[in-house]
């Protein structure tokens, strides 16, 4: 090809090549034309439109106590319907645009936003999770319908997250009284993950998403709990706090591993390997809190160490080179966290802190040609 490196020249080399043709150089030159026309005036109508909308809305603001209850709910209540208006009428069989889901997103954000109108105008005295609770009753149906998008699912997921949590907040005592707190909680996730075998009222992408949100949320909080809360916690916690952990670890094991069982194809091969060590989550969550000392560090550091190590196995074998990783850059934090533990005294020398950044610098370097023999192995095994 030429050295050319504008439009016109690139279409000139291609002809001369034979790559397309003069009918489709002419069409394209047509089409970088319209492209770079100017949009000035499409710009300036965008701003004029976006700083009247400015306007009125600060004109509504100033005056808000002044206008009555009912236009400002009825006011509420039309934006509304105008956005879901307008978002089924975007929404198509198999569409994923842009429109759609930012549509169902401001949809679902002034859905919330009307609850919480409603509840203050009329001086409503309500819980985090009655809120919540209305949000997902109103918000889940056009939702699950027309959203496909990530940041819609994960918006939604965490409404339900945080509807969970402020319902079990609001009966913690009368739960905790009868050890059921810890059970609860592990129940719900078992639903959670439960809800990846798509039945027909959901959508297949929204029953990844929840078993994926399972998933995460059961391995997020042991790593949390061996990594960060265990090393902070002296001692044993009270023993009803631990016959409730204790309790919802064994129930936690059964109802994860019985949601697991309920896919047939998940019982076989690596699957299976994946679902023991889900299962396994909840009682490794509880077990290093019934030691004190120095066994409950070192049980600690072993359990977490080994936990991940299985990971990044199944992760090698299943080609899936992110979680690979996210298992090696854990597993050097803890080992380096388990050598501050061992020689806290010498840090508050300056030959502690050099050797300490040593030993970093070498984790550091044995990760990453870690994660180099795995990318490599990965790749073997890919050819």
């Amino acid at each position: 090809m030429g050295w050319g490196y504008g439009l016109e020249a690139k279409l000139a080399d291609w002809r001369r090549e034979g790559l397309i043709s003069d009918d489709q150089a002419a069409r394209i030159a047509a089409f970088e034309a319209s492209r770079g026309k100017p949009k000035l005036a499409l710009a300036l109508a965008v701003l004029g439109a976006f700083t009247i909308g400015v306007g009125i809305i600060a004109i509504i603001a100033a005056n808000w106590d002044a206008i009555p209850i009912g236009p400002r709910l009825g006011l509420h209540i039309l934006i509304n319907l105008v956005l879901g208006g307008l978002v089924w009428h975007w929404a198509g069989p198999t569409s994923l645009s842009v429109r759609v889901e930012g549509g169902v997103l401001l949809l679902s954000l002034s859905t919330l936003a009307l609850i919480a109108h409603i509840g203050q105008s009329f001086q409503l005295q309500g819980s985090a999770s009655g809120l919540m609770g209305g949000w997902l009753l109103l918000s889940t149906p056009f939702t699950l319908a027309l959203a496909r998008g990530g940041l819609n699912r994960w918006v939604w997921v965490l409404g339900l997250f945080t509807w969970a949590g402020a319902l079990l907040s609001d009966h913690w005592d009368w739960l905790h009284d009868r050890r059921l707190s810890a059970s609860i909680l592990i129940l719900f996730l078992a639903l959670l993950y439960l809800a990846r075998l798509s039945p027909r009222l959901v959508p297949a992408v929204w029953a990844r998403h929840l078993g994926r949100a399972a998933v995460g949320t059961l391995i997020g909080g042991l790593t949390v709990l061996l990594l960060v809360l265990r090393p902070l916690i002296d001692g044993v916690p009270e023993p009803d706090v631990m016959w409730d952990a204790g309790i919802g670890g064994v129930v936690g094991m059964m109802a994860i591993a019985a949601a697991h069982a309920l896919s047939p194809g998940d019982m076989r091969g690596m699957r299976l390997g994946f679902g023991a060590l889900l299962a396994l989550a909840p009682p490794l969550s509880v077990l290093p809190f019934l030691l004190d000392g120095t066994l409950a560090a070192i049980v600690t550091g072993v359990l977490f160490c080994l936990y991940w190590i299985a990971l990044a196995r199944l992760a090698l074998l299943t080609e899936r080179p992110g979680w690979f990783r996210l298992a090696v850059a854990l597993i050097a934090v803890r080992v380096f966290i388990a050598y501050l533990d061992a020689t806290g005294g010498l840090l508050a020398t300056g030959f502690g802190l050099v050797l300490a950044g040593l030993v970093l610098l070498g984790l550091a370097f044995a990760a990453r040609r870690v994660m180099a023999w795995g990318e490599a192995q990965q790749a073997g095994e890919g050819t």
